[in-house]
């Protein structure tokens, strides 16, 4: 089966789409389902190459590709070029200022908004629907490994994210790329089973999902959080974060027909993939309960005496499921399991008057700069990690290593 083939949709999904049509924008209904069915050709097939190659010498091959001085050797696969040609001579659509404009505004919150926008909001959001949440559940990456792999995550989201890390030459941009390939070696495993459903399920991380994953999880969904906790954007920032997101969806491999060109467009484009997906799974609560009491280990935690530590992640689980539960709403969250906690009902009004006179500070330049600010915030945020048992952004070396993708890796 080609992954990037086009394939006939079920009676089932099809029956999806015709009803999601009738309620929202048909071009763009089209536009989603056109890239369900398509993966990423030009990483496919250079995954397949690297397969064909001595261990490890393909993914060599990639890391000297990103210096612009370094010439390709003879018999590299066509595709590796293909592949990092935008990181060297980006679109012309792309506009550097407008990415660390939106750069400043993502990063110009607090961090402890901005951990739980993003722990509660955009990876919660993932498991809303089964496109996003079966490729995590087949390979296990969250349920068996949620610590390390969500610090993986939010390692990627902030070396991507912080401002300058776009540009050509930048390691944030050079990350995205890595996971790009990470990504394909995912696909191409699954793919290959038996047990993928392509015709209803479409390509697993396909270029749809690839573009609800980025401008939407990590993006809007975000955002809404954000302004939920007191944040407030102008629409100038909204639509530079826009710029900023489709810029990364775009060196992921989503192809360009797929790249919203406004914040509006972004919510549009979301809205509509999470009404075309049919729901939870079965595996959703068991990712949603790894998420809120494993994905993220205190200082402290380990230090605790064993007989403490499953009430200490009990009560962390209450706490976070508070925010996944009113940015996703009570129905979806009883889907999920997360735990109804009236306790820490009040805990957005309580903070939102904090974050709410620090943006009064913040226009009032009594912080400094913006650029200042996200300066800080990202210089903290990288001491952090540097202190985390030396936790790195997934590599595709070391994902090809993984039992679980041996097959389809090299």
């Amino acid at each position: 089966m080609s992954i990037s083939s086009l394939s006939q949709p079920s009676n089932a999904l099809t029956r999806r789409i015709e009803a999601v049509k009738r309620e929202r924008d048909s071009e763009l209904v089209e536009r989603i389902v056109r890239g369900t069915f398509e993966g990423d050709p030009v990483a496919d097939r250079l995954v397949a190459s690297f397969a064909r190659m001595p261990g490890g010498s393909g993914w060599e091959m990639l890391e000297a590709a990103f210096d612009p001085d370094h010439e390709l050797p003879d018999g590299a696969p066509p595709e590796l070029g293909e592949l990092v040609a935008p990181t060297h001579s980006p679109p012309d659509w792309v506009d550097f200022d407008l990415v660390d404009a939106g750069a400043l505004a993502y990063w110009r919150s607090s961090r402890l908004n901005f951990a739980l926008a993003l722990i509660c909001g955009s990876l919660a959001y993932g498991y809303q629907g089964a496109r996003l949440t079966r490729p995590l559940a087949a390979t296990g990456r969250l349920e068996k490994m949620a610590p390390r792999r969500l610090q993986e995550t939010l390692r990627w989201v902030a070396l991507a994210t912080k401002p300058g890390a776009l540009r050509p030459g930048a390691e944030g941009l050079h990350a995205t790329v890595r996971l790009r390939m990470v990504h394909a070696l995912v696909r191409t495993h699954l793919a290959a089973g038996p047990r993928w459903d392509l015709p209803e399920w479409g390509v697993p991380i396909s270029a749809s999902d690839s573009l609800v994953t980025a401008v939407g999880g990590f993006m809007t969904v975000p955002v809404r959080g954000l302004e939920d906790l007191g944040v407030r954007f102008s629409p100038a920032e909204l639509e530079a974060m826009t710029h900023q997101w489709s810029w990364i969806a775009s060196l992921m491999g989503v192809p360009d027909y797929l790249i919203p060109r406004s914040y509006r467009e972004a919510q549009a484009t979301m809205e509509t993939a999470l009404a075309l997906d049919e729901g939870p799974t079965e595996d959703s609560p068991k990712l949603m309960h790894a998420l809120l009491h494993y994905g993220v280990e205190l200082p402290f935690e380990q230090r605790l005496p064993r007989v403490a530590r499953r009430p200490m992640r009990a009560a962390k689980a209450r706490y976070l499921g508070t925010f996944a539960r009113r940015w996703m709403g009570d129905e979806m969250a009883d889907q999920l399991g997360i735990p109804r906690t009236p306790l820490f009902t009040r805990l957005v009004p309580a903070l939102r008057p904090v974050t709410v006179a620090r943006e009064v500070a913040r226009a009032g330049h009594l912080l400094g700069s913006d650029e200042r600010i996200a300066s800080k915030e990202v210089a903290v945020v990288e001491r952090e990690f540097a202190d985390s048992d030396s936790v790195k952004t997934i590599s595709p070396q070391q994902a090809a290593r993984e039992p679980v993708l041996g097959a389809g890796a090299g």
